[in-house]
């Protein structure tokens, strides 16, 4: 038997398979965490924003120092979670940084190697500060905002204070 192949069904799956490349990658809902002991009932956004960008060196209300926690740089939620909070992409958020850290006025979060590692490093540090994809929480660490990928470049939802 002879199998004959039609080169328009190859060219239309290359094609599909082009397109599917652009589409952008799927959002997810990201947690903001801190350890289960810690106080802090909310953030703003504009709270969240300067501790990622470590202008703001005290959790606000509790005078407990913070020790903000950030996923690698080459993690999908990282490159979400900063474009939504800081709305700076990584070459803008590498030069700002660089320039404040000269300046010596800030601090840059700690780098985690993996969302179980964060969650780990919450855990154990009353305060600590993180994100993930809200799927990776655990009881490990309570969740003090949501930022939802329903409404992208609008400021966080407050979440429940699970």
């Amino acid at each position: 038997m002879i199998v004959q192949r039609n080169p328009s069904s190859a060219l239309l799956n290359l094609l599909l398979a082009t397109l599917l490349l652009w589409l952008p990658a799927a959002r997810a809902d990201i947690a903001v965490v801190v350890h289960p002991q810690n106080p802090l009932a909310s953030l703003s956004h504009q709270e969240l924003k300067k501790i990622f960008l470590g202008r703001l060196s005290l959790f606000p209300g509790g005078g407990r120092e913070i020790r903000a926690i950030d996923l690698p740089d080459d993690h999908p939620v990282f490159h979400d979670f900063y474009r939504r909070v800081v709305e700076l992409d990584g070459i803008e958020l590498k030069r700002y940084r660089a320039y404040y850290l000269f300046s010596g006025r800030g601090r840059l979060p700690v780098v985690a190697t993996s969302p179980q590692a964060m969650l780990q490093m919450v855990a154990e540090d009353p305060g600590a500060i993180g994100y993930l994809d809200i799927k990776d929480v655990t009881e490990n660490a309570r969740v003090i905002m949501t930022l939802s990928s329903d409404e992208p470049g609008k400021p966080p939802k407050e979440s429940d204070n699970r």
